[in-house]
């Protein structure tokens, strides 16, 4: 049989601006809130898993493929295997979404990478293409 994953807001592990809601198998889900003014992430893709992006308050502004695209809540975006993406921007105010990872296995990639920052050491190529990143 098998396990049943739930996850509850507050109540998973903090991963740096993350909190981990489900880690499995099959599936990755972290809820994040951002402020606006902070920095877009690197452009990247993923060759083995979809990264996936439902927004629940405020307002996202997305790089998918080479778009700018503006997420409202209730929006679920997919930047699919291999298309280039980057983390998400707030505008306007805080915003609070999902991150979902599938198949599942990114939380060892968010333990990792936090672990490091704490020690003052940024990922580089090697590590982040272990955990099937790859910057453009």
């Amino acid at each position: 049989m098998a396990d049943v994953l739930i996850g509850e807001r507050g109540s998973g592990e903090r991963l740096g601006s993350a909190g981990l809601l489900v880690a499995g198998q099959g599936l990755y889900v972290a809820e994040y809130m951002l402020e606006p003014g902070t920095q877009p992430g690197d452009p990247h893709y993923h060759k083995l898993h979809a990264d996936s992006f439902y927004l629940l308050e405020g307002e996202l502004e997305f790089q998918i493929d080479g778009r700018a695209i503006r997420a409202v809540p209730g929006m679920l975006l997919v930047a699919p295997r291999g298309a280039v993406h980057a983390f998400p921007v707030a505008i306007g105010g805080p915003a609070r979404f999902l991150n979902m990872h599938t198949p599942g296995g990114f939380e060892s990639y968010m333990r990792e990478m936090v672990a490091m920052r704490e020690r003052g050491v940024e990922p580089d190529a090697e590590f982040l293409s272990s955990h099937d990143i790859y910057n453009v």
